[in-house]
């Protein structure tokens, strides 16, 4: 996962939301995680992506540009690219100021 331009207390002082933009290089994923304290909003721009969610990460839905998805607070979740050619981007925005990712290394990976 690559990170690009973000809004957060950090970079704009904002108060309760964070927002950045991100790129998933093809034929790779997240690490097993989930966020503490927020709610999040997936918005895929371009590409294909798999949303993998659950304790052992036992449920998927498949992503394509313009889909949009909702994670909340403490859901281990992966983002992965299963295309090996086109990368895929997408902006999340979370009720909280700071990046608060929190890796889950006993969920299945």
């Amino acid at each position: 996962m690559l990170g690009g331009a973000e809004i957060s207390a950090a970079t704009a002082g904002a108060v309760n939301i964070y927002m950045g933009v991100f790129r998933v290089p093809p034929a790779t994923r997240s690490r097993p995680h989930y966020h503490a304290a927020c709610e999040s909003a997936v918005y895929l721009l371009s590409g294909e992506l798999d949303v993998r969610w659950g304790d052992e990460l036992e449920h998927v839905e498949h992503l394509a540009a313009r889909d949009m998805v909702y994670v909340p607070p403490r859901e281990t979740h992966v983002l992965e690219n299963l295309s090996a050619t086109e990368a895929a981007e997408y902006v999340v925005a979370r009720d909280s100021p700071h990046e608060d990712s929190v890796e889950v290394p006993w969920a299945a990976g």
